[in-house]
């Protein structure tokens, strides 16, 4: 029998000293990677950060923290240079932090790999689970499919993705599907609805408990460019360019594209699009300048243009649109903007759906806003 040396034998044969890896500096360190954020069955929620130098540490929360918090809170430092801080009990729900170290921009906590996307720079995310498991929340249900498809935009020469969800039992069928057209915020990406905003385990809950129609779900790339800053002088667009780009591209780019690639129908009637903040705007946009396209529009957390909306035919409106939904939380920078449209289109008779709601401009907003549009949807 022919034995083959391992690396276990050359040690001994060599001496254990030569085996063992020489200590690295502390930042690749992994015994300094504290636990955070810790999240106790009481709901009370510890963050912490190895940073020995560090003279100022700052929690920096999204909306739903900021709800609790008031304002930043400062962590402090043990002798071993962990800053921490603990807050709660914590409603349940989703959130997203980061730290200011210094007086530095917001970054994300090194300790914790899940992460929102941002074109502004990443953000931490954790979920404080309540007594039974929320529908953001992965449960023991078949699950659809999330693809990332590139293509090549001759609109903005560049090259561009778009996610798109398929539910379960795509792949093994040949049904066709009615289609949702998602669209992200200000700042965000494409991948922001299924990373962040969890919509892909949104829908497999809602299929699960049968109380959606399965259907696919387009998440494109809503900004035209995708670095906020960039390294060359570039001349400003003229007001509201930027928005008849995208409408352009979501028209001759995304839309051909998934009908070309996915079994989906193409006629109004299996046809919604909606978005938050930025794309609440686009979603308004696009679905009024293509009501021969659309059946379904929802804006969360974020209005239209009221001057548009005023000059069109609320009978035309009402006629085409099964279902016209808005949603905004009351402390959230936008909601009189959104009231304001809820506003308008009462006046004019227009048949829609006002979901009014606590808390602000964040993702517990928008992921329920999604659970109650998607329950609308297709249904006949």
């Amino acid at each position: 029998m022919r034995l083959i040396p391992t690396a276990a034998m050359c040690c001994i044969a060599v001496g254990s000293a030569l085996c063992q890896r020489a200590p690295g500096p502390a930042y690749e360190d992994v015994a300094n990677i504290p636990v955070s954020p810790e999240i106790r069955a009481d709901r009370m929620v510890t963050f912490r950060l190895f940073a020995p130098k560090a003279s100022e540490v700052v929690l920096m929360g999204s909306p739903g923290i900021l709800e609790f918090t008031k304002k930043p809170l400062p962590l402090e430092r043990n002798e071993k240079g962990v800053w921490s801080l603990t807050i709660g009990p914590l409603p349940p729900g989703f959130y997203t932090y980061g730290y200011a170290i210094d007086g530095g921009l917001r970054m994300p906590d090194p300790s914790n790999p899940y992460q929102e996307q941002r074109r502004w720079g990443n953000t931490s995310a954790f979920i404080v689970p309540g007594s039974e498991k929320a529908t953001i929340e992965v449960r023991r249900v078949p699950h659809g499919t999330v693809s990332v498809n590139f293509y090549d935009s001759t609109n903005l020469n560049a090259e561009r993705m778009v996610y798109v969800y398929t539910p379960p039992g795509y792949e093994t069928n040949k049904k066709k599907y009615p289609v949702l057209y998602l669209l992200h915020g200000n700042g965000q990406i494409e991948a922001s609805w299924t990373w962040t905003g969890r919509a892909n385990v949104i829908m497999d809950n809602l299929l699960a408990e049968g109380k959606i129609q399965p259907m696919v779900v387009v998440m494109p790339f809503g900004h035209t460019v995708r670095e906020i800053k960039q390294a060359t002088v570039v001349a400003p667009a003229a007001p509201g360019a930027d928005a008849g780009v995208i409408e352009k591209e979501f028209l001759t780019a995304v839309k051909p594209l998934v009908e070309s690639k996915y079994r989906v129908f193409t006629d109004r009637k299996h046809r919604a699009i909606a978005g938050l903040s930025m794309g609440a705007a686009q979603s308004l946009s696009i679905g009024l300048h293509n009501l021969d396209q659309f059946s379904y529009i929802a804006a969360f957390s974020g209005g239209g243009n009221r001057a548009e909306w005023e000059k069109t035919d609320s009978a035309l409106l009402n006629q085409k649109l099964k279902v016209l939904w808005l949603g905004c939380g009351n402390e959230d920078f936008a909601y009189a903007g959104v009231k304001g449209m809820d506003d308008l289109l009462t006046k004019k008779h227009v048949k829609h759906i006002w979901n009014e709601s606590g808390g602000g401009h964040s993702w517990p907003n928008w992921q329920t806003y999604l659970t109650k549009y998607a329950q609308l949807l297709f249904r006949d």
